[in-house]
């Protein structure tokens, strides 16, 4: 509980430094998701390519699900870019990185690999420090270069009392 509490609550001002690079990476990555998830709702091609990625990777209800996921996709990468709630963006991104590495990334390693190379294969699928990178944002929280960052200015950060 106190770990959904963290995620949705209005991260503290960083110093200027850490706050240009959490705007990089939430840029880039917002941006990618965002993108992404226009072609896959509103774009014939983008949206076959994601029913059958689905399908070949064993998600169930692939024609409900590519939707559902490009419409996620849009609107968290969106909210990561301006900095509106940017942890339950990165989070929610972070986790659909994790499921694609898992199903669909693990496909593309090519097969009879040692464990070295499986893993630099592994390490190397683009879903993989993407889910790193997200990870951070949801842990650190937007930065002073985000939208939200003007209510935490306005009002204390949260007090865990703890117990």
């Amino acid at each position: 509980m106190d770990l959904l509490k963290r995620v949705w609550r209005v991260p503290p001002v960083r110093d200027a430094a850490e706050s240009l690079m959490l705007l990089a990476a939430r840029c880039v990555a917002g941006v990618m998701f965002s993108v992404s998830g226009w072609n896959k709702l509103f774009t014939a091609g983008g949206q076959a390519r994601m029913v059958a990625t689905l399908h070949d990777a064993g998600i169930p209800w692939p024609t409900i699900s590519a939707p559902v996921l490009g419409g996620i996709e849009w609107v968290a990468g969106a909210l990561l870019v301006l900095g509106l709630l940017s942890r339950p963006a990165a989070l929610l991104l972070a986790a659909i990185c994790v499921v694609a590495a898992l199903t669909d990334g693990i496909m593309r390693i090519p097969a009879g690999l040692g464990v070295l190379d499986w893993l630099s294969w592994f390490f190397y699928l683009s879903e993989v420090p993407l889910a790193v990178l997200l990870g951070w944002v949801a842990l650190a929280g937007s930065g002073r270069f985000a939208i939200e960052s003007r209510w935490a200015s306005r009002r204390p950060a949260c007090v865990s009392t703890g117990g």
